[in-house]
């Protein structure tokens, strides 16, 4: 199983079908526990509100298999930043529009690993135990995917959006 979209004239992209990733809290409690180093990267707010603050965290990269949304609260990182970033139309619509639909907060971020729209994301699920959906992708798709989320929710989703800086724009 794939999916598979045409590219503006420029032929068919076939992603193959690739497994989703749900962090155990006790895991990553004993993985926290075991590298304290891992307290300086930028993921360490989402792991934290998984192992500490009973928040569910699911990772799905482009192309990635069926899943039920986690149980609430959670954070679902869209890996759209791979070699290629394809946008929306690189994952099961159905999946996508569930997660968006569910989603009490956006985070868009098509700067590369900001820390601070991680902690936006973290914050989010754990003190106000809404939702958050944290979208990873590149500029030239950052308007694609607020497009697709305000086209389900309206023109007033809340979106924080981290953008790169102009001169690192043009990757």
């Amino acid at each position: 199983m794939s999916i598979t979209f045409e590219i503006d004239g420029a032929g068919t992209v076939i992603l193959p079908r690739i497994p989703h990733v749900v962090f155990d809290p006790e895991q990553t409690r004993k993985s926290i526990e075991k590298d304290r180093n891992v307290r300086r990267h930028y993921l360490y707010p989402l792991l934290d509100a998984t192992a500490h603050f009973a928040c569910s965290l699911l990772i799905a990269p482009q192309g990635c298999e069926p899943f039920d949304l986690p149980r609430d609260p959670w954070i679902i990182i869209v890996g759209d930043d791979l070699h290629f970033a394809w946008g929306p139309k690189a994952f099961d619509a159905k999946l996508l529009d569930a997660a968006i639909k569910s989603a009490g907060q956006f985070v868009l971020v098509s700067s590369g690993p900001e820390p601070f729209a991680y902690r936006v994301a973290a914050t989010v699920a754990v003190r106000d135990r809404r939702n958050a959906l944290l979208i990873e992708t590149r500029p030239h798709q950052q308007e694609a995917w607020r497009s697709r989320i305000e086209e389900i929710r309206g023109a007033d989703a809340p979106i924080f959006i981290c953008v790169p800086h102009p001169t690192e724009a043009t990757t």
